[in-house]
This record gives structure tokens, C-alpha cells and sequence, in this order.
């Protein structure tokens, strides 16, 4: 279990690398500005240079939307950025 929390923690990570490589900034993704990235607005960036298909995105969304609520926090995206997010949720999981 600890093995895929840490595949799908770098998975959550790489699901923000921009195409160069360099992290993108949660106000590029967020695109109504509403301060949540919805599974749409994430959907559209990640597959956006064709390289990642729609169904893809939305596994790499739900793997980043660690409390299920449909919407991408400023605090899982930096989670994610971190490598963190399903270490998070693995976590949580393990203290009920």
C-alpha cells in the first residue's frame, strides 16, 4: 500500500508540471478565478496539448481532490505540488 501511496503522490505531482517542465501556478488552472479548479477547468488544461486523453486528467483530478468534494483547494493543489496529496488521503483513511 505504502508503495502505490507514493506512486500516485508522484503521479498527483506530475499532473502540475507544465509542458517545459516547470510548475504552473493554481490561478492558471483556475480558470473562472472562483478560487477552486473544477474537474472541468483541470480537464481542459491537462488535456489542452493533446498529450494527456480527458480520462486520464480526470484520474490525475481525482488523485489531487483529496476530500472527494469535487473541486481542487489551493491547499490540495499545494499538497499536490508537494508530492503530498495521497499521503494525505492515506492518512485519513488509516485514522478512522
Amino acid at each position: 500500500m505504502i508503495r502505490f501511496a507514493s506512486f500516485m503522490a508522484a503521479t498527483a505531482a506530475f499532473a502540475f508540471t507544465a509542458t517545459a517542465g516547470e510548475p504552473v501556478k493554481f490561478e492558471t488552472i483556475d480558470a473562472d478565478t472562483n478560487g477552486l479548479i473544477s474537474e472541468s477547468e483541470f480537464v481542459a488544461w491537462k488535456t489542452a496539448d493533446g498529450k494527456t486523453s480527458s480520462a486520464e486528467a480526470i484520474i490525475k483530478f481525482m488523485s489531487v481532490d483529496s476530500d472527494g468534494s469535487g473541486g481542487i483547494t489551493p491547499e490540495e493543489f499545494e499538497a499536490a505540488m508537494n508530492g503530498d496529496s495521497e499521503k494525505t488521503k492515506e492518512s485519513e483513511s488509516q485514522s478512522y
